[in-house]
């Protein structure tokens, strides 16, 4: 049947045949777990995501149009079921170190790449895939799935989507050239071919044995059996997909003004950019972050308090699964204590710390990038939190505390949406580029303490001691306000270990 896949979701949707349903899943379900593995790294929540892609599909099985690709739309849902589910992870501030245990991860859950030059280049495009294929059109993408992720000929592809063999053919050599140009401009260089050749070879894997039996029994009542937090990722992605349609729909529409002459103005990208909530920039951003391979810029920190001021200069580079090095110098200010030379870094073998005195600390990598008392320099836990998924420190961890849009400014020569939340008497703002989708500035402002009252609890650090803390009270606590840039920012470059071993540095020899 030219569509075999629709006959059957249409046997479900009028008849509720468990049967035509399960058919569905055990069909599709290696696919949406690969697509949900590949974002989140972690087997367990890949399952639940797989989970409540198909009670997506089982709410809305009487409502997808009979021009609709299920492959195509499973693989869309999934990205959006990921990206929802990487939001409520951070949002919880879990304390995993996602990035530290990716490779052992991909051991576990079935990563096996055909050899070693196919393992290198999967490795290098598997994480921008996904949002290489988000960036294409919608039957450019459909047509990738189907030839390259359920590996039909170009025949079958262009049965499925009503068109030619040849034109088939065409539409995807057009696709997969524009993957080509996508993967180049993040720094992963190749032909259509190979590329062709490596995700056909590993971008679906074998999902657990058991979970398509679990997904059945739990969709086909349309999630009345799921977990709470799978109900919570269902309600979610299916705002993502309500907000996606709409936009899909206000596009149309400009279009049609445009070509019927009508005297209006027509929505641009960057117009409707304007216009994004800032939950929906939390998740631009989060997605992008998720994307990276490796990212280094240099910075900037000026604190204020009593008066003084406190300059601190930094260079940061980060790559996967589990290399960095950050190094810092602290200087002016009689408030801020100066102390050069400083950096945490992992060359994949450790993590370590020195504060400049030409120890080396061994520790780990929690405590080498935010817990150290005395690195007041933010820089070591910001982005770095941002980029492992850290939980504590991580600025993406979603808008928890209420932010709202404040007007769009530049920083340097940078266009930004700037974004501030209140809480506890202490103001975040956040600039994050309205193109990159990256942070480009951080301030973070507390306002002052008189004596004897009780200190907001982001103006007391956790390794402050109970006692210092009451004598801070007693005295009072001066206001303090943070402030850092970041610029230069090179996203996806290649590395080598040796780039993150800090005995290599030249910037600060020991």
């Amino acid at each position: 049947m030219l569509n075999d896949d629709l006959t059957l979701l249409r046997e479900y949707a009028e008849r509720n045949s468990e049967d035509a349903f399960a058919a569905l899943v055990s069909r599709h379900v290696n696919l949406v777990y690969s697509v949900a593995l590949r974002q989140v790294r972690d087997a367990h929540l890949a399952g639940e995501i797989t989970q409540a892609v198909f009670i997506i599909l089982a709410r809305k099985a009487d409502s997808l149009g009979d021009q609709t690709i299920l492959s195509g739309w499973l693989c869309r849902t999934a990205r959006y079921a990921g990206a929802n589910a990487l939001t409520i992870q951070r949002r919880r501030q879990r304390r995993e170190q996602e990035a530290f245990m990716q490779s052992q991860i991909e051991s576990s859950a079935g990563f096996q790449p055909a050899s070693e030059a196919d393992a290198e280049m999967w490795n290098e495009i598997s994480p921008l895939l996904d949002g290489a294929m988000e960036k294409l059109g919608q039957k450019d993408h459909d047509a990738l799935v189907l030839r390259f992720f359920e590996n039909k000929n170009f025949a079958e592809v262009g049965a499925t989507l009503g068109a030619s063999e040849d034109a088939a053919k065409m539409r995807v050599n057009r696709a997969l050239e524009k993957l080509r140009k996508f993967f180049t401009k993040r720094g992963v260089s190749s032909t259509t071919a190979i590329i062709a050749g490596t995700i056909s070879a590993n971008s679906v894997q074998a999902a657990p044995v058991a979970l398509a039996k679990s997904v059945t029994a739990v969709a086909i009542v349309k999630g009345a059996a799921a977990s709470c937090s799978t109900l919570i990722l269902v309600k979610g992605t299916l705002k993502i997909l309500t907000y996606a349609k709409l936009k899909l729909a206000t596009g149309i529409a400009a279009g049609i003004l445009l070509a019927g002459g009508a005297v209006t103005v027509v929505l641009s990208s960057h117009q409707m950019g304007d216009n994004l909530s800032p939950g929906e920039i939390f998740n631009k951003a989060q997605e992008k972050y998720a994307s990276l391979t490796s990212y280094s810029d240099v910075g900037k920190t000026v604190a204020t308090m009593n008066g003084s001021t406190g300059t601190t200069t930094f260079t940061i580079r980060l790559g996967r699964p589990n290399l960095y090095r950050i190094e810092w110098e602290q200087n002016n200010g009689t408030a801020f204590p100066t102390a050069k030379a400083q950096a945490v870094w992992s060359a994949g073998a450790g993590d370590f710390l020195t504060m400049g005195f030409g120890v080396k600390n061994r520790t780990t990598q929690e405590m080498a990038l935010g817990g150290i008392p005395g690195i007041s320099s933010s820089a070591a836990t910001t982005i770095p939190a941002t980029f492992f998924k850290m939980g504590l420190g991580d600025q993406l961890g979603g808008p928890s505390s209420g932010e709202k849009r404040q007007a769009d400014e530049k920083v340097g020569d940078v266009d930004c949406y700037v974004l501030a939340s209140e809480s506890n008497g202490t103001t975040k703002t956040l600039w994050i580029g309205k193109q990159d989708f990256l942070i480009h500035q951080i301030r973070t402002a507390t306002s002052a303490v008189p004596g004897n009252a009780a200190l907001p609890p982001l103006a007391a650090p956790a390794n402050i001691r109970l006692e210092t803390i009451a004598a801070m009270e007693k005295a009072g606590f001066p206001g303090i306000t943070s402030t850092e840039t970041h610029m230069n920012i090179v996203i996806n470059k290649s590395f080598s270990k040796a780039d993150f071993d800090y005995q290599t540095s030249t910037a600060f020899p020991n």
